[in-house]
């Protein structure tokens, strides 16, 4: 006998039917192509059938068991490597993609082999905090040994949160100020061996240890760890010296560019922003799932029809159908309320906007690393601009996408077996390692007002992708003019609010320090201006992107039109959580409160408020759709509530059944917490009850 479906199944398996395009072809744009997706997808089924990756035991163990775990993910990986012969593309893809947790490995191969390969010369190669100017750490030169003796002279100068340093690494590259002969030349950076190859221990003059557990169980496999030096001596031509050099006899030979070392620390960076964008994709895709079989009360039903503001709680499904007529007794899907979907289908647009903008960085560093080979650094300033406005813009709101997805899930969101929790916590330090956020933004914002200064001495000048916003400061009407809601659809019209916002927010920042308020107290303004500077770069690339030879360019009609209705809603809720901004610079004519309703709600604030109500009522459709071309099988998800097949509830019983044990203690553990705990406050509460 064939078995009944239930109604979770049959929501999800109705919604996909709703998408008007193919998933897979939209999943070829984001992965770059087909081999891309296909190559990870391999990957990924490799370590599904491996038991050292078996997900399901990880939120029972012990911080300890965790780091153990991490290791032996780390050694699996490199065995896999050799009996699958995988590329190194393949074993990254394996390690930061596929394994959904930073192992030991990943800061060696993002981190470690990068900086070697930057900034160590090619005989070498083949033999900290934001402030670096001010590192306590030491390097000195010592000119009768041919040394530099690193030294951590005081408590502040111990290395923290350096990754796999607590128990794995056997060497880094330490930062430390160099001294010649008493003179400071600034930061450097030493290939220092931590440990004995023999036996592991610590070298001496080293110290060394773990630094314990991170905020929600956060990096709990990863070995993060602190260190400091007493006078280690490291031979001269372990300083990585692609760049600046030291001679035998301590000459010092600087490099012809005081940012070249950037390029390492800009690699890492470049790396993130198409990371984490995925781990958005991630928890956006268990969200919307969840949301198309979560059925609750019709909101417009929670009050009577004579507004005597009496709750009807008797019946919760749609009243007004009748026994015997379709879905008659099944509440309403939450995906069709505009508190839920309005906070889903946002974060869904901009993990599809970030991702395009990671694989953008990538290419722009692969050009700068490209020039800076030949000593050409005339890309390095554009690209530390573009990796550090995005570093911190995405970070931020791909943390808070993650909480508010989860959110929208109500109680089983915060559930660990949601999956959402878990990606909160993974991604949450991202806005804090590779550079503060907040230190980010004075860089953007420093970085756009030296540009803004520039072209106005020479308005004749080039402006550069992240600086392009600029060139609205030269439009002499600066009034945006909206005849109706389909206005707003206008791309050039986009282009112009989102740019002339940025360009006023910087010249805002240009009168402040002109009327003599110093840059360092004006930190909090350049939050909002780092953040209108990225949104303008975003919202122009991504456009661009569109375009014949764009990254999102491709697939059919079906999928173009999709994207194109996606970057619109991207295009028009960013503009309309800038509104703010537009009223104040006069971008916008605010309508008179007295006005008529009539005249109101054909306003420019009104009018773009519903055309996004319109593109967002097109794009409920394709939710699913959209969700299941980010690609992630079950096992990429974890996820007892966002399983592709719509089983939310089932697997939620079947894990909390099969999980007993390793969750509450097996039967005689729980007899025992029984007898000594709680049956005592029973008893207690029988007696009292005795004495009434």
């Amino acid at each position: 006998m064939a078995s009944t479906l239930s109604q979770s199944t049959i929501d999800i398996r109705a919604a996909r039917a709703k998408a008007s395009f193919t998933p897979s072809v939209v999943n070829a744009l984001l992965r770059t192509d087909a081999e891309e997706s296909s190559m990870r997808a391999q990957v990924a089924r490799v370590l599904e059938n491996e038991p050292i990756f078996d997900k399901s035991k990880k939120p029972y163990m012990s911080r300890a068991q965790r780091l153990e775990h991490g290791a032996q993910m780390s050694r699996r990986l490199i065995e896999l490597q050799d009996e699958h012969d995988w590329s190194f593309d393949e074993y990254v893809v394996a390690m930061t993609s596929a394994v959904d947790e930073a192992l030991p490995m990943v800061l060696h191969e993002i981190a470690f082999v990068p900086v070697i390969a930057s900034q160590a010369s090619d005989e070498q190669q083949e033999g900290h905090g934001s402030n670096v100017q001010q590192l306590e750490t030491t390097a000195t030169f010592d000119p009768n040994t041919d040394e530099f003796i690193i030294n951590s002279p005081t408590v502040t100068s111990t290395k923290w949160w350096i990754g796999a340093l607590g128990l794995t690494a056997t060497h880094g590259c330490v930062q430390a100020r160099l001294f010649i002969n008493g003179k400071d030349f600034g930061p450097h950076l030493f290939l220092t061996q931590l440990r004995s190859l023999n036996d592991h221990s610590a070298m001496p003059g080293v110290q060394l240890g773990e630094i314990g557990p991170k905020v929600h169980s956060g990096f709990s496999s990863l070995d993060n760890g602190w260190a400091s030096f007493d006078h280690v001596r490291v031979p001269r031509d372990q300083m990585l010296q692609r760049f600046s050099k030291v001679a035998r006899d301590g000459t010092y030979s600087k490099p012809p560019h005081d940012k070249l070392s950037y390029g390492s620390m800009i690699f890492i960076r470049a790396q993130m922003i198409g990371t984490i964008s995925w781990s958005l994709a991630k928890a956006t895709t268990i969200s919307t799932r969840y949301l198309h079989i979560r059925r609750q009360v019709r909101l417009d039903r929670l009050w009577d029809l004579n507004n005597s503001l009496n709750c009807i709680i008797q019946k919760f499904a749609d009243p007004e159908l009748k026994r015997g007529d379709a879905m008659h007794g099944v509440e309403n899907q939450v995906i069709t309320y505009p508190s839920v979907y309005m906070r889903v289908l946002p974060n869904i647009a901009k993990a599809y906007v970030f991702i395009t903008a990671g694989k953008d960085m990538q290419h722009l560093f692969a050009a700068m690393n490209d020039k800076l080979a030949g000593g050409d650094t005339t890309l390095l300033a554009e690209t530390h601009a573009v990796s550090s406005g995005l570093k911190s813009y995405v970070s931020t709101n791909v943390v808070e996408g993650v909480e508010t997805v989860r959110r929208a899930m109500g109680g089983h969101g915060f559930m660990d077996a949601s999956g959402v929790g878990r990606i909160y916590a993974q991604e949450l330090p991202s806005t804090t390692y590779e550079g503060d956020n907040f230190i980010l933004n004075l860089q953007v914002a420093r970085a756009a007002v030296k540009t803004l200064t520039n072209l106005r001495a020479n308005p004749s000048a080039q402006l550069s992708p992240s600086s392009a916003y600029l060139a609205s400061l030269s439009s002499p009407d600066r009034t945006i003019n909206i005849a109706n809601a389909s206005s707003w659809l206008s791309r050039p019209l986009q282009v112009q609010v989102i740019s002339l916002r940025a360009a006023l927010q910087v010249e805002r920042l240009e009168r402040l320090l002109a009327s003599g308020k110093p840059f360092a107290k004006l930190s909090w303004e350049c939050v909002a201006i780092s953040k209108a500077i990225v949104e303008a770069f975003l919202v122009t690339r991504t456009i661009a992107a569109l375009e014949d030879g764009g990254l999102l360019a491709g697939g059919g009609p079906a999928e173009r039109k999709v994207m194109d209705t996606l970057i619109h809603f991207y295009a028009l809720t960013t503009i309309e959580s800038a509104l703010p901004d537009l009223l104040e610079f006069g971008l916008i004519a605010p309508v008179a409160a007295s006005a008529s309703a009539a005249v109101i709600l054909a306003g420019p604030i009104e009018s773009l408020r519903t055309q996004i109500d319109i593109l967002a009522q097109k794009l409920l459709p394709e939710l699913i759709g959209l969700t299941d071309a980010f690609g992630f099988s079950d096992w990429d998800l974890n996820s007892a509530v966002g399983k592709f097949d719509g089983r939310a509830y089932e697997s939620l019983l079947e894990k909390a059944k099969e999980d007993l044990d390793v969750n509450a203690g097996d039967a005689a553990h729980r007899r025992k917490l029984y007898e000594n705990e709680i049956r005592p406050i029973l008893l207690r509460g029988q007696k009292m009850v005795s004495k009434l």
